[in-house]
């Protein structure tokens, strides 16, 4: 966690910890291409961070959720379009939209608030409508499905369910504009701002916004109705993105494509298939040190370090695990019942980071399926905190 400095008004956290924030906004390469050292705030990762925070007991953390939000919304333009990546004196990745996460984090923190609190939350309602239309407007396309401006704007930086298997053979990037991420409607941005859109018809009903209320509850029900009757795969037992260009199926098992299961919006009989079919599944998703970020069954799946394709992408959702989703489906499955499935995979990825901790005194941005080996980004926090929810699963 950072002090308020620059641009960012408010605390404000990076995903590597013991780093000097913005240290690397003149550089020729960015640490984060160079050492996988991120000395930015990112928006999920400083949402998660932020959602976790108040498991440390640390009284420097408390609240941290509503200073993260209130840093985004503050760089918020007119038509809504906030930045995904800042630092203090620099706006990185431009263009680039804010992931769909602000109202679940603002409102994780509402619930936690003492009710003396509470009502400076209204404040923010205006700014947060503001910042959902802008999806509305320019991400919204076929079926009222969502898609993503580019991969990097993801966040699952080389998914193969963005880029699609057809540009897997490519040496080098000839021309960004080739790949069809831009175009393919999203399994997991359609899912976020269905969880979004009901998170924040719950605000405007509690501050007794009832036109807006309405207006979100209507949009999210359009919205999943959608990804249940567009999205779903018979034949994978779980979502599978759209591409609108060829009007096919992207039939890829990346974690994305459980979203809807992970943000609760899925049918009870799409969410069991997913769950036995997919995610438990030692043949897709499970392995010995958590939920794989890719099935390895795909035949491009990987534990490379790396993406393995000619754009200078860092991240590697190919195949490694990563604690974000495997944080996301203890919780469904806790919910649902699957309390020991839940304990084994908390134990699984809490072993690996114990281990990760125990022979590199650190903890990396993701870790080898099978080995448990760190792959990338040394001293990386980051969502690596909701490990303490696994630690909560385990006691």
């Amino acid at each position: 966690m950072h002090q308020a400095d620059g641009l960012l008004k408010y605390r404000y956290t990076t995903p590597t910890y013991a780093v000097i924030a913005g240290g690397d906004d003149n550089a020729e390469v960015p640490e984060r291409s160079a050492t996988g050292h991120y000395l930015q705030m990112y928006d999920w990762d400083a949402c998660f961070f932020s959602q976790a925070a108040h498991l440390t007991d640390l009284p420097a953390l408390k609240g941290l959720g509503q200073d993260v939000v209130a840093n985004f919304l503050s760089l918020k333009a007119a038509n809504g379009q906030i930045p995904r990546t800042i630092s203090p004196q620099r706006i990185w990745d431009q263009g680039d939209q804010c992931k769909p996460f602000l109202v679940q984090t603002l409102w994780a923190e509402f619930k936690r608030s003492d009710q003396t609190k509470k009502e400076i939350f209204g404040h923010y309602i205006d700014d947060l409508d503001c910042y959902l239309k802008f999806f509305q407007r320019e991400r919204k396309k076929e079926f009222g499905l969502y898609h993503w401006r580019n991969v990097l704007e993801s966040g699952v930086d080389d998914n193969l369910a963005l880029i699609a298997p057809r540009e897997a053979a490519k040496d080098e990037d000839e021309s960004v504009g080739r790949f069809p991420d831009g175009a393919i409607l999203a399994s997991d941005l359609s899912s976020y701002l269905a969880r979004e859109f009901l998170c924040f018809a719950d605000f405007c009903a509690y501050f007794k916004r009832s036109q807006l209320e309405a207006e979100y509850r209507s949009a999210a029900k359009t919205l999943i109705q959608s990804i249940e009757s567009k999205l779903w795969n018979d034949r994978l037992s779980m979502y599978c993105n759209y591409n609108p260009i060829d009007k096919k199926a992207v039939e890829l098992r990346s974690w994305t494509g459980l979203a809807p299961v992970l943000m609760d919006l899925a049918s009870e009989e799409h969410r069991e298939r997913v769950i036995r079919d997919n995610i438990l599944n030692t043949e897709h998703f499970m392995r010995s040190h958590g939920l794989a970020s890719h099935a390895i069954s795909e035949p491009l799946a990987n534990q490379q370090r790396r993406g393995l394709y000619g754009r200078a992408i860092v991240s590697n959702w190919q195949g490694p695990v990563w604690v974000l989703p495997n944080a996301l489906a203890v919780r469904i499955l806790n919910k649902y019942g699957y309390k020991e499935e839940a304990r084994e995979i908390s134990a699984r990825v809490v072993k690996t980071l114990l281990g990760s901790l125990s022979n590199y005194n650190t903890l990396f941005e993701n870790y080898d399926a099978d080995t448990g080996k760190g792959l990338w980004a040394p001293q990386f926090m980051s969502w690596n905190i909701l490990a303490l929810e696994l630690v909560e699963t385990l006691e």
